[in-house]
């Protein structure tokens, strides 16, 4: 697998820079370069239950809550996966600016990274559900979550869930590694809230608007010459 270790915003700009020509490339942070690209219904403690059971249970129960007559299962999944549950969804993004912050928005003691993956096969909705594709494919839906469409959101979706990415990859496809040096992590994620990538553009209800309120406060010292009136200042 190709690596490229970033020190600084610039290094980043440039690396991503070939990705531009094509829109089949998809991004996705991680903390931790050693975490593997598996979903979660596929990671302990998850991986011994049967996570088609448990979506027709959330199914089941949903309707208490919201209105999903006019979705098909793959979009239903994709909601359930927005909301928590453990799913054989992984999370990606068209932008590689929001998988940057996922990958350095928490702890900064260890080098983050930036995945970036290309294939050229997506889901035939008609022709499966989530549950009866094998191997790992591409699945965009619909706009049926505000953060999601803020996010860039796709996904891969992985049969079975324990189906690392790594492993499911086709002869065509690629998957590289964007390395963000542990010694740049944390100025990163003020680099990406310079140019409209935190919190509250992520994340745009009250939720995120009040997590970038706190982080912008935790970290009033960055503005040191304009204080804590420009660190909030949106």
């Amino acid at each position: 697998m190709k690596e490229i270790r970033i020190k600084s915003f610039t290094e980043f700009h440039e690396t991503l820079e070939p990705y531009q020509r094509s829109n089949l490339w998809l991004f996705r942070g991680h903390s931790n370069p050693e975490w593997e690209l598996i979903p979660k219904a596929g990671r302990q403690p998850y991986i011994n239950s049967n996570d088609e059971v448990n979506f027709n249970g959330w199914l089941r129960r949903a309707v208490e809550f919201t209105d999903l007559s006019k979705l098909d299962m793959w979009d239903s999944l994709a909601v359930a996966q927005h909301h928590g549950l453990a799913t054989r969804l992984l999370d990606w993004s068209y932008n590689a600016l929001s998988a940057a912050f996922f990958a350095v928005s928490e702890g900064h003691e260890t080098d983050a990274v930036v995945f970036a993956y290309y294939s050229k096969w997506y889901v035939r909705r008609d022709e499966a559900t989530p549950f009866e594709y094998e191997g790992v494919i591409r699945f965009k839906p619909k706009g049926v979550a505000q953060r999601i469409t803020r996010q860039g959101g796709i996904f891969t979706v992985h049969s079975p869930p324990d189906l690392s990415l790594n492993r499911g990859l086709r002869p065509e496809d690629t998957l590289e590694k964007l390395i963000i040096d542990k010694s740049y992590t944390k100025q990163l994620s003020f680099d990406l809230s310079f140019y409209g990538i935190n919190k509250m553009t992520l994340f745009p209800d009250l939720d995120g608007l009040a997590a970038h309120i706190n982080w912008a406060a935790a970290n009033r010292n960055f503005w040191a010459e304009a204080g804590e009136e420009q660190a909030n200042k949106d």
